[in-house]
């Protein structure tokens, strides 16, 4: 073997033991389970046909990037928000006990950020500002709280559960 060939032998090497310790790491230490993963698979599948029927009300309202004028735009994001905000009393109201049920309050908590959100922005829009959906920021995560929505109702398999996407 040449010195040029016993150099790449041993950097390749060096390279696929340096991932193997990581991924043996990562394993390790984190496991196989997520620590937002609800561990009550029947609430999450009630959760997950509540929102289910959510979204089925929200796609006959009409959408709110379809409106005429401001105001319009304005009365569409307020009904589609008592119809999420409805969604998200009764998610909270059967919400499960223990560690599952921090969780979940954790996540609705998430969601009444968000619902004032969309009110606020509907304000805007009234008081004659048009301007792009903002929504608050967690300041320990650094994301914004519908990325917080969706990762939640990504992790625990509730792809109805997350934004909607409505306001656009």
């Amino acid at each position: 073997m040449t010195g040029r060939r016993l150099g790449l032998t041993i950097g390749i090497s060096a390279i696929v033991l340096f991932a193997v310790f990581w991924i043996g790491a990562t394993i390790w230490f984190f496991g196989n389970e997520n620590p937002d993963r609800l561990d009550d698979r029947e609430w999450v599948a009630e959760a997950e046909a509540r929102c289910a029927e959510t979204r089925d009300e929200l796609d006959r309202l009409p959408q709110a990037r379809d409106a005429a004028n401001k105001a319009d735009r304005a009365d569409q994001i307020e009904a589609a928000t008592a119809v999420l905000a409805e969604m998200t009393a009764d998610l909270a109201a059967s919400a499960p006990g223990g560690d599952d049920g921090e969780l979940v309050a954790l996540w609705i908590e998430s969601w009444r950020v968000y619902l004032g959100d969309r009110l606020a922005h509907a304000d805007a829009l009234r008081a004659g500002e048009d301007r792009q959906f903002r929504v608050t920021v967690d300041p320990e995560r650094g994301d914004g709280v519908d990325a917080l929505l969706d990762a939640f109702a990504g992790r625990n398999r509730m792809p109805s559960c997350g934004d909607p996407l409505d306001i656009g």
